[in-house]
């Protein structure tokens, strides 16, 4: 038998699972929490990753009052300078033409990972189980969920369940249909650049005839490279020498964060797009990764997850608050909520992953023309500033948030 402790059970415990439980800290919901990591793993977290929020996700975490302390590790972007190597033309997008103190924040992974944690580790209301690996799913009115804790099984029963991660492929294909998949063919390259250029305020985004390169300022002299690229390209970048390295990415950004001194921490990641049509199931719910992944081209992956969080949250408070029970209904509204900007942030993301990406005289003179037609006309470059800060997908969302 199985015993209904829980009002949602959620499966994941990344960014996406962590803040979804912080946004909900303070209520009557009754939360589990099954993550695959050890306890341990939040106190000694290790990850050179950095992520940029935008202004929707400053907003969001401002309104559970945790932006004072992200805040503190954060370095703001106020500009955006845009470019395409070897041909005229180019724009800057400012914060200030939307009068807004940055147009993002770069923060560690491992510092927002600790703070949404801290939030959430002693509240009675949710109960965080580590080291779970979840075997199966036995949907119904009552969902039960079967998870592996020390070779132990055990399960768990709840009246919904949230899926936050993706690594659950096998489970969710048999919960959920209608997937959409891209593979682009490309890798991102990410590391960690030094230069003798300090405490910048401006992301540099260069477009080339193999793929598109930013270069995003952290504290002091650091930067953060993520360039995309073809999976020729990125072999024989994969395949240079440090020195050969540095070389590489001096050429393709010439002097813009200044000179380049040293090049750690290389990653590479393929990159897929990769979402759900219907992303709800009767009384089950994906969410962040589990729901979609999109090209990085935008930066949006993880502020478009923390918009579902707050919009999914927003629900299920209105609810509790009507003492209505149903989750199905809620998830069901919720889907109809969100598959607008989902579908509308997949075909942005898309159209510049693959228009971007390659040359030829026509493309570039496309390009060329828009740059300098953007540096001129300032709606325009306002209208860029909303795509990305998410604000025109979720305008109303932000509205309310500051009304709170």
């Amino acid at each position: 038998m199985y015993k209904k402790t829980e009002d949602i059970i959620i499966v994941g415990a990344g960014l996406t699972g962590l803040a979804f439980c912080s946004l909900l800290k303070d209520t009557k919901i009754k939360l589990s929490l099954l993550d695959t990591l050890p306890k341990k793993i939040y106190k000694s977290f290790e990850n050179e990753r950095h992520i940029v929020l935008s202004n929707s996700s400053k907003s969001i975490l401002e309104s559970i009052g945790l932006w004072k302390e992200i805040n503190k590790y954060c370095s703001k972007v106020k500009n955006i300078h845009i470019s395409k190597k070897n041909i005229f033309g180019s724009s800057v997008v400012k914060s200030a033409d939307e009068n807004l103190e940055s147009l993002g924040y770069q923060v560690p992974v491992k510092i927002l990972m600790n703070i949404l944690y801290s939030n959430i580790e002693n509240e009675n209301n949710i109960n965080i189980i580590h080291g779970a690996q979840v075997m199966s799913v036995d949907k119904g009115k009552e969902i039960n969920v079967n998870y592996k804790l020390e070779s132990i099984e055990k399960n768990l029963a709840s009246r919904s369940l949230v899926f936050s991660s993706g690594s659950k492929d096998k489970i969710l294909n048999n919960i959920f249909s209608e997937i959409i998949q891209k593979d682009y063919k490309q890798n991102a390259i990410v590391c960690e650049l030094l230069s003798n250029k300090y405490n910048s305020d401006t992301a540099y985004e260069r477009f080339t005839n193999n793929g598109v390169l930013g270069v995003i300022p952290r504290k002091e002299n650091i930067w953060t490279l993520i360039y995309s690229t073809n999976e020729k390209e990125s072999e024989i970048i994969e395949n240079l020498e440090n020195n050969e390295l540095k070389k590489y990415f001096q050429n393709l950004m010439g002097k813009k964060c200044g000179k380049i001194s040293e090049i750690n921490n290389v990653k590479i990641y393929p990159l897929k797009m990769r979402y759900y049509k219907n992303f709800t199931n009767k009384n089950i719910c994906l969410l962040g990764d589990a729901a979609h992944t999109l090209h990085p081209i935008a930066a949006q992956s993880f502020n478009l997850s923390l918009r579902d969080c707050a919009y999914l949250t927003k629900m299920i408070k209105k609810n509790e608050k009507e003492e209505i029970n149903n989750f199905s209904r809620i998830f069901d509204c919720y889907h109809k909520e969100r598959i607008g900007e989902l579908e509308r942030l997949v075909k942005f993301t898309d159209f510049l992953a693959s228009f971007i990406h390659g040359g030829g005289f026509l493309k570039n003179s496309l390009i060329s023309a828009s740059l300098l037609f953007m540096d001129i006309n300032k709606s325009l470059r306002i209208n860029i500033i909303r795509y990305l800060l998410g604000i025109n997908f979720s305008q109303a969302l932000i509205s309310n948030l500051k009304k709170q």
